[in-house]
Parts: C-alpha cells; structure tokens; sequence
C-alpha cells in the first residue's frame, strides 16, 4: 500500500490512517504501508517504480491541488444516504439524509445504500435485516442508478454491518466501533495461569539438583534456569494452594527415575510427578524461571569439566513474556537466523542482538536472559 504525500501537504495523518486501516481490515495485516514523499521521490526509486508500474510515467509536473477543506466539502455536498424497507408490508426506498452524515443514521434492523454523487453506490446491510430487505437493497440500488442515469459502470460496493471498509467510514463525521481503544489505550494483561490453565503463575519455590552418577547435587541459585544439553536435572517447585503447600517434580530431559522416586517419598509421595524434554518445555516450566532461561546445545556444567566452551555461540530467542520466554543455543550459521525471533551472538569478542524487524519485546527480554 502506497501513501502518497504531496508536497503542500499539512499533514500525512489522515492518509497514513486510511492506509494502515486498509492493511489491518481489508488485508489482514499482512500488507506493508510505503510512504513517498512528494520532495523526495528520488530518495524512494523502488517505491515510484511500484508506482509508476501501475500508474504510468508523470508526463507533466504536479500541479497545487485544492485545499483539503474545499475537496472534503464536495466529496460529501453530494452524499446522500437511503433507507431500504419492508415495515410496512411493502418494499420502500426513502431519503434519509444528505451531508453531514452520522453514524447513528444507520440502523441494525435495516439496509441502507449510500450515493456518492454517482461516483459510487454503498449497499450497507444491517445485522438484524431480514432477507428480503437484503436482497431488495442491492436491487433498488441497481435501479437507482438506471433511475439516475448514472453510467452503468458505476461501481456498487456492499458493505456489511461491523465490517465497514476505510472508504466506507470516512464518508461520515465522526465513525466508533464498539470497544475500539482509543489513542494508546491501557493495555490488560489476561491472568496467564489461568489462560494456560498453569497450576499458579510461577511464583512459587524453585529448587534444581543436576544428576551426577545417579546422585543429586544442588545446583547454585545463581544459575536456575541455565541447562546444559549434557547434563539431567531434577526440579521441586513448591507453591500454595489455600496455604497448603503443594509441589510438583520436574525430570528435565532424562533425569533418573529412581532419584525422582526418592525425592517424591521424601515428602510422602505429595508431589506430582512431570518428564520434561529438552526443547519442548511447557509453559508452567518457563514461568518458574521468570523469562530468564537458557538451553545451551550440549555440554555439561559439572565442576572439573574438562570441556572447553566454544568460542561463538547462537542463542534463539523465543518468547512475549516472562512466563514464556527462554533462549535456546543454534549452530552458529546464518542459516540459523529467521524473521520471526531475535538472536544473541555471543563471542569472545562481545555479544550482538540481530533482530529484523526491532521486535521490542523479545529485544526486552533477551537482555534479561543472557
């Protein structure tokens, strides 16, 4: 979608607006908004061959247009909106009213269609109109248009109520949508244990032990949540439930069965017990490290390894918040790389954020992580 804006142009607000509306409800977001400036096309060679492609070459230079007041009144002095019924018994077509036009003229019970001066017809179709109102609307719609002598080329859009497109709203003063934010707005975090259906939010008790020769060792606080593809771990998480504590046994990777069994009967076979795999961690599992975890692709972090530690590493960063954020160690290849998440490459020169498209949240998150 390309915005235009032209040189004496007071402000890009309105046609940037229509052209992310556009994006977001006629293309599903997935379109991307280019903005030419009118004193710097030079500066913008891909976006005027997209534009000349479809338009043609300028063949003069551009001329002042008319004040934005003065070509906003004519657009709308020639608007005028009818009401398609059957109420009564019998299928009508009236005036409703001409410019300005607002947005509780518009009935839910009913359809409407919209003349633009015989530029374009709008056909609206309330929710709750029953059928013959809805088929008659597109007719009479057609017969105005004969009736009009208008071209027979006059383009017909049908709009549906709740779904009107950019075009169709910008015809009125002022158009709302029911629980449209306003401005930046307030953004409302849902309970995310009870989206995921989590035990609790992962502010519980966390204790880890790593497996070594089938005996449990504890692991220093500092580095919960840091798991090394050589190594087993074993996981209490203790948390409250009506001041009851309960607890849950995590077996990261292929922990040892017979230290999980003994660690359940050490507190009377209370605990729940759950396998995780390395790479498929659920999201109860993430919470409990609160955004700052971190797979690395093999080695051990026993003391005395011998191991040595290679000297550029590739972390993928997954994740939108604390609860659901970890990084996992990828071969250090570009090939690794993708558009969809961030990237921390550590070396022994420094570490590097990649991120293609400043994704801020997962840039926000990958600081706390490594």
């Amino acid at each position: 979608i390309l915005c235009v804006v032209g040189l004496c142009c007071a402000s890009a607000s309105q046609g940037m607006e229509l052209a992310k509306d556009i994006r977001d409800r006629e293309r599903g977001g997935r379109a991307e908004v280019r903005v030419i400036e009118g004193d710097e096309e030079s500066n913008s060679p891909q976006n005027m061959e997209i534009l000349n492609g479809i338009l043609g070459e300028r063949s003069s230079a551009l001329t002042d247009g008319p004040p934005d007041e003065i070509a906003d009144q004519e657009q709308k002095a020639k608007l005028t909106l009818y009401h398609v019924t059957d109420a009564d018994g019998q299928m009508k077509v009236t005036e409703v009213a001409t410019r300005p036009l607002v947005q509780d003229l518009l009935n839910h019970d009913d359809c409407y269609f919209l003349d633009q001066g015989g530029a374009k017809i709008f056909v609206w179709k309330g929710k709750k109109a029953n059928k013959a109102e809805r088929q008659a609307a597109m007719t009479r719609a057609l017969e105005f248009i004969k009736a009009k002598n208008y071209p027979i080329t006059t383009n017909v859009e049908t709009v549906n109520d709740g779904a009107e497109s950019a075009l169709f709203k910008q015809l009125f003063q002022r158009w709302t949508v029911k629980n449209q934010t306003q401005g930046l707005g307030n953004v409302t975090y849902i309970e995310v244990a009870a989206q995921e259906r989590m035990v609790d939010n992962g502010s519980g008790q966390v204790e880890v032990w790593r497996i070594e020769n089938l005996e449990l060792v504890p692991v220093d606080p500092q580095w919960y949540g840091y798991f090394y593809g050589g190594d087993c771990y074993l996981i209490l998480y203790t948390y409250l439930v009506r001041i009851c504590p309960l607890s849950y046994i995590h077996t990261h990777i292929a922990a040892s069965a017979f230290q999980a069994v003994y660690l359940d009967q050490k507190y009377g076979d209370e605990p729940v017990q759950v396998r995780t795999t390395m790479g498929k961690e659920p999201r109860h599992f993430m919470a409990m490290f609160k955004g700052k975890m971190v797979i690395f692709e093999g080695g051990t972090s026993r003391k005395g390894s011998s191991e040595p530690e290679p000297p550029i590493r590739l972390f993928q960063i997954h994740g939108s918040d604390p609860s659901n954020t970890k990084a996992i160690e990828v071969p250090a290849l570009a090939t690794s790389l993708n558009s969809n998440d961030v990237f921390l490459l550590k070396s022994q020169s420094g570490m590097y954020l990649w991120s293609p498209y400043c994704i801020e949240i997962l840039m926000l998150h990958s600081t706390m992580v490594l």
